[in-house]
């Protein structure tokens, strides 16, 4: 890793740097602030969404995202505005702007590694920061995004374009398992080799975060889809690919309420007909806020200061089970099938030894950048430099901020007829509706419990 960091250097160091070429790059930085948000985060943007889940869509929130659809970051405003729409029931809307998103997910996965423009703008991140850079959908955001459009399917009651969305994200996550593997081994690798770079330091920065991340087993399996897709699988008779996803989310959680789905479905055949299932989906809270956290690093040579993304631990929202009742009997709680929040938590800290690296090089290449300033213009190039470098040393804070922070599940059986169900959040907030259930019907219920408000839609799903 030193090699590397070291090499960098070697070219920077091995290029004078005139006049013109640093009249040239102050002019290029402040041509890309107003375009690549060199000296602002994506915190404020994630707030104003966050703040406009189970309320109506202001005319600002619209315009923002208006304005961003032909962005360098137009993907993750995409996916921004397709959860916000789905939240508020509008699943058609929704639908259609995934499908946008999906278009320009498709175009990251498809593009060649090596991408002329790509590195274009990891040239420039080298001498401002990681939000120039196009932002790059995560995998298990990927996932996530097709068991929501799944979830529109669902509720425009097309079960059959739901079932591809829920292969897709089974097929990411066998992907994701397959380069956390790979990606474990290399990093071991290169903490064994690498012996300069004290990542100690980052244990302070963490240290709040690690009871969070201890809650998941591993961030390429996420219950969530294996739950929502065994009961679809179900649903439309397909009783062999539902048994092995209940098994896969039960060894994920353990619940004993998803134990009993394995039990039901490996006995088939001795399901009462009669009765209808209902399953109660349920996504509460948003994802923890993330933050800047700026460190004083350890090198060999002195004290690098980067700045990196963490997150806020006192944002995180731990599980809380809500009440699901039929008329005025309580007929189960919800249990967690995704810790959503913790799996972000977790997944960002897999990321931090290479985030941590690149902004060492980074942070270093503006040192040297800072010094030739100096010795080209005496203490204004310093000074010059010097204000440069703070500006621009900015983490990217970048991600689907309004993700849930988890998602639960009730499952029970009810007789044909309908019904009155309601749902009772953990601050007493709550909402009722009524339920038709149909012999040979499955009655999915999708609620959102966020901001202390509590919405919901029912579809069925027919044999």
């Amino acid at each position: 890793m030193m090699y590397v960091i070291k090499s960098k250097l070697n070219i920077i160091m091995s290029v004078q740097i005139n006049k013109k070429v640093i009249t040239l790059c102050f002019t290029s930085l402040f041509a890309v602030q107003t375009h690549a948000a060199v000296f602002g985060t994506y915190e404020e943007e994630g707030s104003l969404f966050r703040s406009s889940l189970n309320a109506e869509l202001s005319s600002s929130v619209a315009a923002k995202f208006d304005s961003k659809k032909n962005s360098k970051d137009a993907v993750l405003y995409y996916l921004e505005q397709a959860r916000i729409l789905q939240v508020n029931q509008q699943y058609q809307e929704s639908l259609d702007i995934y499908k946008k998103a999906f278009e320009l997910i498709d175009q990251q996965n498809n593009r060649s590694k090596v991408s002329v423009t790509r590195m274009g703008f990891k040239a420039l991140s080298m001498v401002s920061n990681e939000s120039v850079v196009p932002y790059l959908v995560p995998p298990y955001e990927q996932v996530l995004a097709h068991i929501s459009q799944a979830k529109n399917y669902i509720l425009l009651n097309n079960a059959e374009a739901a079932g591809v969305e829920m292969r897709v994200a089974q097929q990411i996550q066998r992907e994701i398992e397959l380069a956390h593997e790979k990606e474990f081994a290399k990093k071991k690798d290169k903490q064994k080799t690498d012996k300069q770079i004290d990542y100690s330091t980052l244990d302070e920065a963490f240290a709040g975060l690690d009871p969070i991340a201890g809650r998941i087993k591993n961030t390429y399996q996420n219950g969530y889809a294996f739950y929502m897709a065994a009961n679809l699988w179900e649903a439309t008779g397909d009783y062999n690919n539902a048994l092995v996803d209940f098994k896969k989310a039960y060894e994920l959680h353990g619940d004993s309420n998803v134990a009993k789905d394995v039990t039901r479905v490996d006995t088939v055949s001795s399901n009462n007909q009669k009765s209808v299932p209902v399953i109660v989906f349920i996504e509460q809270g948003t994802v923890p806020k993330k933050i800047e956290n700026k460190l004083a690093f350890p090198m060999p040579n002195g004290l690098v200061n980067i700045a990196f993304a963490t997150y806020e631990p006192s944002t995180y929202m731990p599980p809380k089970s809500l009440k699901i009742k039929l008329g005025d009997r309580q007929v189960q709680q919800s249990a967690l099938v995704s810790d959503i929040g913790a799996l972000a938590v977790k997944n960002l800290k897999e990321q931090t030894i290479s985030t941590v690296t690149s902004q060492i090089v980074r942070a270093t290449t503006k040192y040297v950048m800072q010094q030739q300033l100096g010795q080209q213009l005496g203490s204004l190039g310093q000074l010059a430099g010097n204000l440069m470098n703070v500006a621009t040393e900015r983490a990217d804070l970048r991600a689907w901020s309004t993700l849930p922070s988890n998602t639960q599940v009730a499952r029970f059986e009810v007789s044909p007829g309908k019904h009155n169900l309601k749902i009772i959040g953990p601050q007493s907030s709550s909402t009722t509706l009524n339920v038709e259930a149909n012999p040979n019907q499955t009655v999915f219920v999708y609620v959102s419990d966020i901001n202390n408000k509590i919405s919901a839609s029912v579809s069925a799903v027919t044999r």
